[in-house]
């Protein structure tokens, strides 16, 4: 699997405090089989979490000194989770200049125009479809970060539909079948995945804990009932987002 969402880097967000937790989880992540990781800490204007590039890219070299120096066997590439903000579009600005990239306060899923972006979880934000939209002209790809754990999008699966048709990729958290957020994510997960609505699949995960892996692709197998489609879900796409094709 490669995992395109994760809170692994330390000190930085809600996810890992302390560099040992960052390897406690990598270990379970090799262990689950996982090859390939982008870390993707949050980034929401206006709070604790803000950390800018150069920041985050110290820690992100450090960890991989760190997981070298363990003899962890995982790909590791920077990006961020970012909370949708009308001013998106600034922020990231210029950003495929790769000479430029530590000038700016966001990172784009390893240094691509893939965006990976969050939505308020129980409100609809009335600008969110006019951001993106904004985000696509200027040739970036939004990721829509776990939809299924959105309530408006519980109440109406269409929602995302817009989302899809202007460019935008949808990211499920494969944690969601197994009963984490709650039976309405559950459900509006399996639907998505019924419609093929879904890109790709994630971890999100935020503390050293159990992947439970197997688990979810045993319940993918159930609901999609083609392992090629698993695999798109869980490697190719995920593997065309890291590559930026």
């Amino acid at each position: 699997m490669i995992d395109l969402h994760c809170h692994i880097l330390p000190s930085i967000d809600d996810g890992a405090k302390t560099f040992d937790d960052s390897l406690a989880m990598l270990e379970q992540a090799e262990k689950a089989g996982i090859t390939d990781i982008v870390l993707t800490p949050h980034y929401m204007k206006g709070t604790v979490y803000n950390a800018d590039n150069v920041k985050k890219w110290g820690l992100y070299q450090e960890l991989r000194k760190r997981a070298n120096d363990a003899g962890i066997n995982i790909n590791l590439y920077l990006g961020n989770e970012i909370y949708i903000d009308a001013k998106m579009g600034e922020m990231l600005a210029g950003y495929t200049n790769e000479q430029s990239e530590l000038m700016y306060e966001v990172s784009t899923l390893n240094s691509t125009k893939y965006v990976l972006v969050e939505f308020p979880v129980r409100t609809e934000d009335k600008s969110v479809k006019t951001t993106l939209f904004s985000l696509v002209q200027k040739g970036f790809i939004p990721v829509i970060a776990h939809p299924e754990r959105y309530f408006y999008v519980q109440d109406n699966q269409a929602w995302v539909d817009d989302l899809i048709h202007m460019g935008c990729k949808l990211q499920g958290n494969y944690m969601s079948l197994l009963g984490k957020y709650g039976k309405g994510a559950e459900k509006t997960l399996k639907k998505l995945l019924l419609e093929d609505k879904i890109f790709c699949l994630a971890s999100d995960i935020h503390k050293p804990e159990n992947y439970k892996l197997d688990l979810a692709q045993k319940k993918l197998m159930k609901i999609v009932r083609d392992k090629n489609k698993i695999d798109e879900l869980l490697v190719t796409n995920p593997a065309m987002i890291i590559r930026g094709k």
